[in-house]
Parts: C-alpha cells; structure tokens; sequence
C-alpha cells in the first residue's frame, strides 16, 4: 500500500512565534548598536535561519553571528511566552493516532528550533526535523523537503508541505509536494500567498486532516 505523510514549516504554522521572533531580531540588532527593523525588513529574508538573517540585515558576518548568539539568549528567556496555534495539537495528536508520519522543514537554525519546540514537547512528534543549517539551500529551494520526505520514507508527491509563507509554497511546488497554505497566523499575506497557487487553502488546521483524506482517498490508517 501506498504510504502518505505531512511534512509541517515551524514559525506561523505550528508556532505563534514570528512577533517573538521580530522582538528577538530587534533586541539583538539593539545590543550591538544598531537601529530597528521593520517586520517587512525582516520577513523578506525568511525561509533562511536566524544566522543567515542577521548576516544579511548587518552585510557582516562578523556581526551577524554576534547577533544571533544575543537572539538566541533572548529567545530562551522568552520561549515561555510562545504558544502553539489553536488547534495544532489536535491535529498532530490526530495525525500520530492515525499512523501519519510526520515531518518538520524550517527555517530555523537546530538551536534556534530547539528553544520553540522545548516548551510544548513537539518534536517526539515527527520522524525528522529539517533545519536551515542542515541544508545548501534555503527555502525557497526544495532540497529540505527532499530530505525529509527520503528520511520519512516517502516520496514526495505523497506528502502535504504546510505552511504560512510564499517561501514554503514555492518549495513545496518545486519538490513535488502538495503546497497546502496555511492561512491561520496573523502575519499571513493572504493575498501574495493566493499567486503562488496552494493546492488547498486552509483556515484552521484541522482543514488540514479533511484537505488529507480528500487529496489520499486511498489512504489506510497505518498503511
């Protein structure tokens, strides 16, 4: 039988995280002497890790990864604050009752996904996590989800890619999976990730599960 899974993005997905995330960037940006950026200044360079963020803003390596080392700490102190979106752990718990594998491709950094995962004990979750310092190339480049669907023993036609940004959809398209657009965060530009033509919009993730059996109607549980 034909296996299927969900391979997940991390921030606005799963996570309510990216005004963390922004307070984070600008605390950092702060420590080492320089001026605040915007939400749009930051969220163009997402898809990359924290790192690769922070070396862009300053066009310094140096002191991007100064930067990050402080965004990290800050991050730590606030990772309490971070709540999962409502209704995400329904559907991960309904996804492991019904023999779903699952997977994680983010743009965050390994230390970076650990401090957002930690308070609410998800990574048990998923049978691989793909972060951006893993990979050669950033989302929007596929090879993350490439990864993940080989680890997960898939192909990558018979996985969904979930997630909140344009970043996830093109790579969702270019790895063959299904690009579901996750429409619950507040941050969503609803109308840049419509152009980028998700198979499925959802509002909640428990569309997710009925997008799932509509798109795998072949799907056995435990298959």
């Amino acid at each position: 039988m034909m296996k299927y899974g969900v391979i997940f993005d991390c921030d606005g997905t799963l996570v309510d995280s990216l005004g963390n995330a922004y307070e984070s960037f600008n605390y950092a940006l702060d420590k080492i002497g320089e001026g605040p950026r915007t939400p749009e200044e930051i969220k163009r360079f997402f898809g990359t890790s924290a790192e690769r963020i922070l070396i862009q803003l300053l066009q310094d390596e140096k002191k991007g990864v100064k930067a990050f080392s402080i965004y990290l700490e800050h991050q730590e102190e606030i990772a309490g604050q971070t709540k999962l979106h409502a209704g995400i752990r329904d559907l991960l718990d309904l996804l492991k009752e019904k023999q779903i594998p699952m997977g994680l491709v983010t743009g965050r950094h390994a230390k970076d996904l650990e401090i957002v995962l930690r308070p609410h004990q998800l990574a048990d979750y998923f049978v691989t996590l793909i972060t951006d310092d893993q990979l050669t190339k950033s989302k929007p480049a596929p090879e993350g989800i490439l990864i993940a669907s080989k680890q997960m023993g898939l192909s990558p036609t018979n996985t969904f890619y979930v997630g909140d940004s344009t970043f996830d959809l093109k790579a969702a398209h270019a790895a063959g999976s299904v690009p579901i657009a996750a429409f619950w965060d507040m941050f969503v530009d609803a109308h840049e990730m419509k152009l980028e033509n998700p198979r499925y919009i959802a509002q909640s993730p428990n569309e997710v599960w009925n997008y799932f059996i509509q798109q795998f109607p072949n799907y056995t549980s435990g298959a």
